[in-house]
């Protein structure tokens, strides 16, 4: 028999543990454990990394599938299911014997987190929470925002002791002795009923805009916004390093680059806390503009070590926020019928975009330079704010006067 759905502390909790666990063991540690792996495998870093966009590229292709059937089934016995996967080509990774074996476990596993992290987590928190999907989100990116401060230096200091197939065996274990149990105890709950009853359900299922042309005109401007936020990110956190020391601050790189980390959770706190103050598209506005606004410092500053401090609290707090904004806004904008699909094709667009902005990125910098590659990123980010500013008028259209430029 259904039960009722627990608070949305609870939900934003439980989540948030899962989501932690999910992107630490299959995101963050591969960083960390990507030369040993190499070394052992007998493949050169640029192949793993390149098995990795591989990988990318085919999560790209089952995104939107993954988020239909999150729409048709229980979420949280999918994102179950999904946990049961992601440990078991985990174990599958670990224990592969060669080149083929560990190049096709490497794809799976990543394959197998559209069914597990943010996305299908937003999905759940708003059929578990329909009224207050926003702070449920907030509270569950707030947490899986951890996921890399805990991850990284947990994985660096297992190599010390033990080989990089035994740690992902160790991470197998988490996913399947905690995540799995906690998708499961979320599995067939009912949401709790809706203040308001039936006009305020109706909106919350429907969205702010009701008109099919702005519907598409709107999630086309959406899916170019979260594309250039894909690329911006991307690229930024795979060349960051190397831009910095070719700008002359090599020596302040680690400082530079341990700032993004708690300005992007002091960003979710702001969030957090500000709540329903703040519209959604304000957050959205802010967010996409806060990343170009951030490169801009740095390309500006050209070596300015303060000038690249404030880049990365203004670039850290973007890209905090946008996380948030990617669950959210298409939430608010078009309800939450057919969410799971919508979604789906947004993780599908961020995933092929995510994984070819490295390699382009690489190649300007290469034959152009630091400054040259931070501009084209720029220009990426400045193109997702223009694409969010082009919603606004779509939603005073729709009866939203109060909407911000």
């Amino acid at each position: 028999m259904p039960k009722p759905a627990p608070s949305d502390f609870v939900i934003a909790v439980v989540i948030g543990i899962t989501q932690t666990i999910g992107y630490g063991s299959l995101y963050y540690s591969f960083g960390v454990l990507a030369p040993f792996m190499a070394q052992d495998v007998g493949l050169s870093l640029t192949g793993i990394y390149g098995l990795f966009s591989i990988a990318l590229l085919a999560s790209g292709f089952i995104a939107p599938r993954a988020g239909r059937l999150l729409d048709g089934k229980d979420p949280a016995l999918v994102m179950t299911a999904g946990s049961c996967f992601s440990a078991l080509l985990l174990v599958g990774w670990a224990l592969a014997p060669g080149k083929a074996a560990f190049g096709l476990f490497l794809i799976l596993s990543q394959m197998s987190s559209v069914l597990v992290l943010y996305e299908a987590a937003f999905v759940l928190a708003a059929r578990l929470s329909p009224s207050n999907a926003r702070r449920t989100i907030t509270g569950i990116t707030l947490i899986a925002g951890f996921a890399s401060t805990i991850f990284w230096p947990l994985t660096s200091w297992l190599t010390v002791s033990v080989d990089w197939r035994t740690i992902l065996l160790m991470f197998a274990g988490l996913n399947l002795t905690v995540c799995v149990p906690a998708h499961f105890y979320l599995a067939s709950r009912v949401p709790r009923s809706i203040a308001g009853e039936a006009g305020v359900a109706q909106r919350l299922a429907q969205g702010t805009i009701a008109s099919d042309r702005d519907r598409r005109l709107a999630f086309r401007l959406l899916l170019v916004a979260f594309a250039a936020n894909a690329f911006v990110m991307s690229a930024v956190h795979l060349h960051l390093i190397g831009l910095l020391g070719a700008l002359g601050l090599g020596a302040s790189a680690a400082l530079i680059g341990a700032l993004i980390g708690p300005a992007q959770v002091a960003g979710r706190i702001a969030e957090f806390t500000a709540g329903p103050r703040i519209s959604v598209m304000s957050v959205a506005l802010f967010a996409t503009g806060a990343l170009p606004a951030g490169l801009g410092f740095l390309i500006g500053g050209s070596g300015y070590l303060p000038a690249a401090i404030v880049f990365a609290l203004v670039f850290g707090a973007g890209q905090g926020l946008s996380y948030i904004v990617r669950g959210v806004l298409p939430l608010t904008l078009f309800g939450a019928d057919g969410y799971g699909a919508r979604t789906g094709r947004i993780n599908s667009v961020r995933l092929f975009v995510s994984a070819g902005a490295p390699f382009l990125a690489a190649a300007i910098f290469e034959r152009f330079g630091a400054q040259a590659a931070l501009g084209v990123i720029a220009v990426a980010g400045i193109i997702g704010f223009v694409a969010i500013v082009a919603i606004v008028p779509i939603l005073r259209r729709a009866g939203q006067p109060g909407t911000p430029i």
